[in-house]
């Protein structure tokens, strides 16, 4: 909890209980006319609406129809089984669904559960929730801003609103009469909803609360972006969906027909649903889930957090990657390299006081913390310069012309004006000649284009007649002279060169987006080796003049965005992805949320990234590294690889399963395959027997490959039916042993068939290994793939003669002769396969 204890003592608080605030009967009534300070809102209605959702799951629903089955007949043992086997279905998709409301949960906890405000004249604490407009707020050092509001009262207050604007300087508020209405308010008395306070107290008339808030506002547009699927999800679906019809509309005429044979309701059913479980494609999606956690695990141990499962595969189809330059592929670590006065008239000495004059007193932000150091080292002492001179008033930092200034006192009654920022727009306010103008410029681009962040700084003597009026911003920097400029070095992380190589050769393309001057962000973008040329860079301020048909073209062009705003990477993510492209954006604040949310891929920072920043992202960098979202397109392409062998041993294996529990009935033979028996081939087999794939390692070749086609079919046909006449020949071999050992009971001939069905999916696993070496062997690259081997192995004669399970499942030891023979059929069946080609790659996007 973010209380506020403002040190608001004396005459301050006399001046507070004058003002009264609102009384504690009109407070209610507004909360009921405005509703709770809520700037986000969980709507729970649609939360039981999807976890109902989450209980049709269709091999629930048939595990449990086959259950109600087994208790009509009275068979009490199977019921209970498949009705325990529901738990782990429901279990992935429940865990999965809480993940997804994480985001929208950080959110509404990041503004502080209790503020201060004034109440019936009183200061006290209220819940945030109930503040409503018109309070009035208490503000003090190291709180939140809980409302958006009008500063009435301020003693050297300074607010952060990075997360909301992105620009990283402490911007200072003056107080707005109170015979100013709220609406008239200027920007220098206006205070948000998410700031911090970082220096001084004051207190604040709450203009707007809840989602009328800038920060509800922001909110909102993360509430209502997509939460796309992402491509392989949306593969898996279509095929899982069509298999779900066409398992429902065989199981229906299987029914159909058994009846019109004379078999009984119950055995009809029996027959029906067990075709359906063999149909229904649930394991896809359960491996589909197991693959991805496994891979988020390794990432996690390389420092890469990931908050959705899907994108730890979704990053390797990816084909632009957004980048912030600050942190990313910088260190974020400022060092002021030089300074540069402007004219002979102005010694370095006076450069460097003027400097640290128009920082903050008590300075955070690392630029000002650079100029501080920087002036030590030249025997400027910036606390000895703060004793000499008073500061008498403090202009924020301005958004449109990025600048800032303050005027300060000596002790004599002098004055001086001092301001910095970017050049453009404290040059706006300096006097100068045509001819100094474009000397300053040269020497700004020179700096600029060595990869330096460039301040400038201006300053104005004055004397302190009329001092005492209040004076406007306009009024006080009214013919500055340029003192001169300094340029501060963010150094590129070391192995950012050869990651952004490994990128471009993987064929994925990378932009550049910063707030940063245009040759800077060109600097950077030449020193980390990034593929642009000088016609593919584009500021903020040109974006603002194109129409939406030209601002496409130009997201998708561009490789450099210098000057950017935040709500303007929204639209360059946006435009990118509605033409097609699989988009992953890099960010860290507050302001960034909306379009980390768009993103197919949101990744924060994690010592940098906010807490709503990090709670909206996919993927979470703990050490702000960027080699690490290298390390995880690598991770996706191997999880992929894997997850297409793993998916075509789970389609050939399915074929199996369909028509053993299909072919018995039409064959008029006894049921086959049992609920209780596929339960375990589903649900152990082959989830199991598909992690012998998971551990395989990814090819030489792998980043030297484009990104798949996410349009592309999930595996390829000639692949797909390789390993559907795998399933068939092992079906065919299975059904014909079964046939011809029902001599010796149904239970018998049960296992001696499902001998081959085990045998030929641990034949199935090996032939979709990668192969390697002269012969093309299948050679598996991962111990645990013995593991998972021996375990699918041993499973079936361990039922066998564990007596309770072998009831359950109605099975029976069988001979060593009829054991030689199921493996024998297994081994012929798939020998083909095993003998074949590997699988083919999938399409390509060009």
């Amino acid at each position: 909890m973010d209380d506020i204890s403002v040190p608001l003592t004396g005459q301050g608080d006399a001046a507070l209980r004058e003002d009264g605030g609102l009384s504690s009967a009109e407070a209610r009534r507004r909360l009921d006319a405005f509703g709770p300070n809520r700037p986000v809102r969980i709507r729970r209605a649609a939360a039981v609406g999807e976890f109902l959702l989450t209980l049709a799951d269709p091999m629930a629903l048939m595990l449990a129809a086959a259950a109600a089955v087994y208790f009509a007949l009275g068979q009490r043992t199977e019921a209970t089984v498949l009705l325990v086997a529901i738990a782990p279905v429901l279990a992935v998709d429940v865990i999965l669904e809480a993940r997804s409301r994480l985001a929208l949960k950080k959110l509404a906890g990041a503004v502080a559960p209790r503020a201060r405000a004034v109440r019936d004249g009183q200061p006290c604490e209220v819940p945030t929730e109930d503040l409503v407009p018109g309070d009035l707020m208490l503000l003090g050092e190291g709180g939140i801003v809980h409302a958006d509001a009008v500063v009435r009262r301020a003693a050297n207050l300074a607010l952060d609103e990075s997360q909301l604007t992105g620009e990283s300087e402490p911007v200072a508020k003056i107080p707005c009469p109170a015979a100013c209405e709220a609406s008239a308010a200027p920007a220098e008395s206006r205070i948000f909803a998410g700031s911090r306070v970082v220096a001084g107290h004051g207190a604040a008339e709450i203009a707007a609360t809840g989602e009328a808030t800038r920060y509800g506002n922001i909110a909102r547009l993360v509430g209502e972006a997509e939460l796309r699927s992402t491509p392989l999800q949306r593969s898996t679906g279509r095929m899982v969906r069509w298999v779900v019809v066409a398992a429902l509309a065989l199981s229906a005429a299987l029914f159909a027909l058994s009846i019109w044979r004379g078999a009984s309701p119950a055995q009809a059913f029996l027959y029906s649903i067990s075709l359906a479980m063999s149909a229904v494609g649930e394991e896809f999606l359960l491996v589909l889930t197991m693959f991805l956690s496994l891979g988020a695990w390794r990432l996690a141990r390389g420092g890469v957090l990931a908050r959705r499962l899907a994108s730890v595969e979704t990053l390797g189809a990816t084909t632009v990657i957004c980048l912030d330059k600050t942190g990313t592929l910088t260190r974020g670590e400022f060092s002021l390299q030089e300074h540069r006065p402007f004219s002979p008239q102005v010694s370095e000495a006076r450069l460097l006081e003027a400097a640290v004059l128009a920082c903050e007193l008590n300075a955070v932000d690392s630029m000002e913390r650079a100029i501080f150091a920087h002036c030590a080292e030249h025997g400027i002492d910036p606390d000895a310069l703060h004793a000499r001179w008073r500061l008498i008033r403090d202009h924020p930092f301005d958004p449109i012309g990025k600048h800032m200034s303050h005027v300060w006192r000596y002790g004599d009654g002098h004055e001086r004006v001092v301001a910095k920022g970017a050049l453009e727009g404290v040059l706006e306010h300096c006097e100068a000649t045509p001819a100094d103008r474009e000397r300053i410029l040269r020497m700004h681009s020179e700096l600029a284009s060595r990869g330096m962040r460039v301040l400038a700084v201006a300053m104005r003597e004055a004397s302190a007649e009329g001092s005492g009026i209040a004076r406007s911003r306009s009024e006080d920097e009214t013919a500055l002279r340029l003192c001169g400029l300094l340029g501060f070095q963010d150094p590129l992380r070391p192995e950012v060169p050869a990651a952004i190589a490994e990128c471009e050769s993987a064929g994925i393309r990378l932009k550049l987006i910063t707030g940063d001057h245009v040759l800077t962000a060109h600097a950077v973008a030449d020193a980390s080796g990034m593929a642009h040329t000088d016609d593919a860079i584009i500021t903020g301020d040109q974006l603002d003049r194109l129409d939406r048909e030209r601002f496409a073209a130009a997201a998708m062009r561009c490789a450099v965005f210098a000057r950017i705003r935040p709500e303007q990477k929204y639209a360059i993510v946006d435009a990118l992805e509605r033409a097609g492209e699989v988009v992953a954006m890099t960010g860290d604040g507050i302001n960034d949320a909306p379009a980390l949310r768009r993103a197919d891929i949101g990744v924060s920072m994690g010592r940098r990234g906010t807490e709503v920043a990090r709670a909206v992202a996919d993927l979470v960098l703990l050490d702000d590294d960027f080699t690490a979202l290298v390390a995880t397109i690598r991770e996706g392409r191997r999880i992929f690889a894997n997850i297409q062998r793993a998916f075509l041993y789970l389609v050939g294996f399915k074929v199996m399963l369909v028509a053993l529990a299909l072919s018995a009935p039409l064959l008029r033979l006894p049921i086959l395959l049992l609920p209780v028996s596929l339960v375990w081939m589903e649900m152990i087999v082959h989830p199991v027997s598909a992690l012998a794939f998971e551990g395989e390692e990814a090819g030489n070749d792998v980043m030297l490959q484009p990104p798949r086609d996410p349009t592309a079919p999930l595996v390829e046909p000639a692949s797909a039916i390789q390993s559907l006449l795998t399933g068939a020949l092992l079906s065919a071999g299975a059904l014909a042993l079964y046939a011809l050992r029902l001599d010796r009971g149904v239970q018998y001939a049960r296992s001696a068939a499902m001998v081959v069905a085990v045998a030929g999916s641990i034949a199935m696993v090996w032939a979709g290994l990668p192969r390697i070496g002269r012969w093309r062997l299948a050679v598996p690259s991962a111990a645990r793939f013995w593991i998972v081997i021996a375990l699918v192995a041993a499973s079936l004669p361990a039922f066998m003669l564990i007596r309770p399970i072998a009831s359950v499942m109605m099975i029976a030891p069988i001979d060593a002769r009829d054991w030689a023979c199921g493996l024998g059929v297994a081994a012929l069946a798939a020998g083909w396969r095993l003998l074949g080609s590997d699988f083919k790659r999938p399409a390509m996007k060009p």
